[in-house]
């Protein structure tokens, strides 16, 4: 693990306190808790926006692509593939068909 040193203003250390509480952690567990949910908001938010391709957001959330697919759904969004790229793969498998 790498180390970094963050300066936390005190209305997020209330609310990286109260999570430690809650969920029975210590504070630099809770850190990295909400990091990692902010990391993966972000990641979200650039695959909605069709700004990353669902690999990326898998990669950079650290998760497989089954479970990105989850997430995703999880947060309300759909795919980004165009139809027009469906139908392309569709076609590119077909042709593995027919040798």
């Amino acid at each position: 693990m790498i180390e970094k040193k963050v300066h936390l203003t005190e209305d997020i250390l209330k609310g990286v306190s109260y999570r430690a509480k809650q969920e029975d952690v210590d504070e630099s567990t809770a850190i990295r808790q909400f990091i990692r949910l902010g990391v993966m908001w972000y990641v979200v938010e650039l695959y909605k926006r069709g700004k990353i391709t669902l690999g990326e957001a898998a990669e950079l959330s650290g998760v497989s692509l089954r479970r990105m697919l989850d997430i995703l759904a999880e947060h309300g969004v759909k795919g980004n593939v165009k139809m027009k790229q469906q139908i392309r793969a569709l076609d590119y498998i077909r042709g593995f068909k027919e040798d």
